[in-house]
């Protein structure tokens, strides 16, 4: 989908965006290769909880060490 920036620098969320991520606010992040616009939630640790039963059966000993090593990539450290 292809979003436009107005001369103000405002994007608009086409309404299907807005009605499926529910959210009034988004954080914006800067990544090297662009952005990206993360939905706001009322209740962060219900949410990631909700995405933790997405995973699959894992150790959480290897996760945690996925979770650093991927981390560690972000930000160049790897």
């Amino acid at each position: 989908m292809l979003i436009k920036v107005d001369k103000k620098g405002r994007v608009y969320l086409p309404k299907e965006v807005r009605e499926k991520f529910k959210s009034e606010e988004f954080f914006l992040v800067t990544l090297p290769s662009g952005i990206l616009l993360v939905p706001r939630v009322d209740d962060p640790l219900k949410a990631l909880e909700e995405e933790g039963k997405k995973l699959p059966n894992v150790d959480i000993k290897v996760l945690r060490k996925v979770i650093q090593e991927e981390a560690e990539k972000e930000v160049g450290l790897r």
